[in-house]
C-alpha cells in the first residue's frame, strides 16, 4: 500500500457557504487566524495514518469559522483528493442525526411520548421484562438491554419470508433484559434499532423519506441519505479494501446496519451518509433551537429538552435524547455543568463527530474515514486523540473560556519540572 505523507488541502469552487441562512450554497474552504492550529492538528493524523483523509468545518449559527478538506480517499499516492462535498459514513453519528432527530420531531408533533411504551409498537417487547421499557429509556440507553449480536448469528434465526430488517427487529425484540431497567447507562445499538422501528411505524414512513421532508429538505441537507445514489457514492469516502481489492463505498460499514439494508424501512444505529457542510447546517439548526432554512424545522422546546441531562435518578453518566453530554476535559470546562450551557455531541465508529457547546454557541463536524483500509488500529497517535485535540482547541478560541485556560496554562507553567534522570 503507497503511503501518502503529507495532506492534500482541499480547494473547492464556489461562493461562500451562507448556512445560516439554511441555504444549499456553494462551498469554499474558509479559515480564521485563532483556530490555526487546526491544519496541524489533522495532518499529524493523516501522517500518523490514522485516517487517510478529513473535513473539518467550524462554525457559529450564521458563520463559519473553519472549513477544510484534508488529504486523499485512500493512502495511495494517486488516490482522488477529499473535498468539502465529500460523503462519509457517519456511523453511529447516525443515532442522532437521523433516529433521534425524526424521534424529536415526532415528539414535537405530538405523534409520539417519550412515556409511550415501545411494547405498543413491539409485540416482542412484552415478554422478557421489557413491559416497562419506554421511548425515553431507549433514547437514553438505560433500557435494560445490552449487546451487539452477530449478524451470523441473527441470520441463522432469521424465519422464512422474513426480511434482513425484519429478521434484526426480531430478534432484538426477543432478547431479555440484561440489568434492572433504568438503574445503569449501557450504550449500545440494541437501542436504536428499535427505536428507529417505533419512528418509522409511527410516522408511516421510512426514516429515508421522512427525514427529506421534515428535516434534512428544509434545511438544504441534500447529501444526507440512507440511498446514496451514484453520483454521491462517486463523492463517497471508502471504509474498506475487501479481501478481493475491492472498496467498500456507499455502503454501510456497520455489520448490523448492512445486514438490515435501507431499502424498505432504514436502520436506526447507523447507515447515514452525509457532509460536513450538511452537518453543518443540522448543528446550526440545533443551536438556533431548531429553526434552520427560514422556518421552525423542531419545536424549540423539544429541542432543548433533548440537549437536557435525562438520565434516571442513580445513574451517572448524563445523556439527553440521542446526545452525548460531555462535562470533562478536553471536551468541556466548568461553564458547561448546567442544562442550556451544555456541550453535546456524538461520535461514529468510521471515525465521525459532531460536537456542539451551547455556552459559546460554537459547533464541528470532524468527518474521516479512519477505518480503511482494515479497521486496524494505528499505533500512537489515535482518532480519540485527534478529536481530543480538536475540541480543546475549538475551546481555546472562544473568548467565553479565555480565563479559564488562562488559569489552566498558568497551574501548569508553574509546576515544577521532574529531576534528570527520574
Amino acid at each position: 500500500m503507497g503511503t501518502l505523507r503529507r495532506s492534500l488541502t482541499a480547494g473547492i469552487l464556489g461562493a461562500a457557504l451562507l448556512l445560516g441562512a439554511g441555504g444549499a450554497g456553494a462551498i469554499e474552504p474558509v479559515r480564521t487566524g485563532p483556530l490555526a492550529e487546526l491544519d496541524a492538528i489533522v495532518e499529524r493524523g493523516i501522517e500518523e495514518e490514522v485516517f487517510p483523509g478529513a473535513v473539518l468545518v467550524v462554525g457559529k449559527p450564521g458563520e463559519i469559522l473553519w472549513a477544510q478538506a484534508y488529504g486523499r480517499k485512500t493512502y495511495e499516492e494517486d488516490a482522488d483528493p477529499v473535498r468539502l462535498d465529500s460523503v462519509f459514513d457517519l456511523a453511529s453519528v447516525t443515532k442522532v442525526a437521523a433516529t433521534s432527530a425524526m424521534a424529536w420531531k415526532l415528539l414535537a408533533e405530538g405523534q409520539l411520548s417519550l412515556d409511550d411504551r415501545v411494547s405498543d409498537y413491539h409485540p416482542g417487547f412484552r415478554s422478557g421484562g421489557k413491559e416497562e421499557v419506554t421511548v425515553r429509556d431507549l433514547l437514553t440507553h438505560t433500557s435494560g438491554l445490552r449487546g451487539y449480536p452477530n449478524r451470523n448469528r441473527v441470520d441463522e434465526q432469521r424465519q422464512e419470508g422474513q426480511t434482513h430488517a425484519e429478521a434484526l427487529v426480531s430478534y432484538y425484540t426477543g432478547l431479555e433484559l440484561a440489568y434492572p431497567l433504568r438503574t445503569a447507562f449501557n450504550y449500545g445499538c440494541v437501542n436504536f434499532i428499535p427505536m428507529a422501528h417505533v419512528n418509522q411505524t409511527v410516522a408511516g414512513q421510512s426514516a429515508e423519506e421522512y427525514l427529506r421532508d421534515h428535516i434534512y429538505g428544509p434545511l438544504g441537507m441534500n447529501d444526507t441519505t440512507f440511498r446514496p445514489s451514484e453520483e454521491q457514492v462517486a463523492r463517497a469516502m471508502p471504509a474498506l479494501r475487501r479481501d478481493d481489492d475491492s472498496l467498500l463505498t456507499g455502503e454501510a460499514h456497520d455489520p448490523l446496519a448492512n445486514y438490515h439494508g435501507a431499502e424498505e424501512r432504514c436502520p436506526g444505529n447507523a447507515g447515514l451518509f452525509s457532509t460536513g457542510p450538511d452537518l453543518a447546517r443540522f448543528c446550526e439548526m440545533i443551536l438556533n433551537n431548531g429553526r434552520g432554512g427560514g422556518q421552525q424545522i423542531i419545536d424549540e422546546e423539544i429541542v432543548r429538552l433533548a440537549a437536557t441531562n435525562l438520565s434516571p435518578e442513580g445513574v451517572e453518566t448524563p445523556r439527553g435524547l440521542g446526545w452525548g453530554i460531555y462535562t470533562s476535559p478536553p471536551w468541556a470546562t466548568e461553564k458547561n455543568q448546567e442544562d442550556g450551557h451544555r456541550v453535546i455531541g456524538h461520535t461514529g465508529y468510521t471515525g465521525t463527530l459532531i460536537w456542539l457547546d451551547q455556552h459559546s454557541q460554537t459547533y464541528f463536524v470532524l468527518l474521516t474515514n479512519r477505518v480503511y483500509p482494515d479497521d486496524s488500529p494505528p499505533e500512537g497517535l489515535s482518532i480519540n486523540g485527534v478529536r481530543r485535540q480538536v475540541a480543546e482547541a475549538v475551546l481555546r478560541a472562544q473568548p467565553e473560556y479565555a480565563g479559564i485556560f488562562a488559569e489552566r496554562d498558568a497551574e501548569e507553567a508553574a509546576e515544577p519540572e521532574e529531576p534528570a534522570g527520574k
